[in-house]
């Protein structure tokens, strides 16, 4: 019964030290960059908050080749997932922060603000990402 608990001990502390262990401005560094190089593109079809997913702000973005695609905006402020609209056409390049936004009326450029990140104000001034000129 000692050996087990020795391998189940060895085990959690091997598993424990195995996960990132980033400092909280690794984490918005990785975010910004994530998103930075995520590109996609087409119609917002639905748009909704997974209550289950921790009240994670979705939209499902349609593509005419690709198909659909579940998106979430769970580092961007509320204003700015409130923003979107269904029949909404959105386009986001690739190493871009900059996200196109086209409904009948209306024809806009907005940046990710990664407003939910906590101490993201503290972070910004030190992302290359969020600085470089677009």
């Amino acid at each position: 019964m000692n050996n087990k608990l020795a391998f189940l001990l060895i085990l959690l502390t091997f598993g424990l030290n195995s996960c990132d262990n980033l400092t909280p401005k690794e984490s918005f560094d990785k975010v910004v960059y994530d998103e930075y190089h995520y590109k996609y593109e087409g119609i917002i079809i639905d748009k909704y908050i997974d209550k289950q997913n921790h009240a994670t702000p979705i939209i499902i973005i349609r593509n005419e080749i690709f198909g659909d695609n579940k998106k979430d905006f769970i580092f961007q402020s509320s204003d700015f997932f409130d923003f979107f609209k269904v029949g909404d056409t959105i386009s986001k390049k690739r190493k871009s922060l900059l996200i196109n936004i086209k409904r009948k009326d209306l024809d806009t450029l907005m940046k990710l603000d990664f407003g939910k990140f906590k101490r993201n104000e503290k972070y910004y001034s030190e992302n290359k990402y969020i600085n470089e000129l677009e």
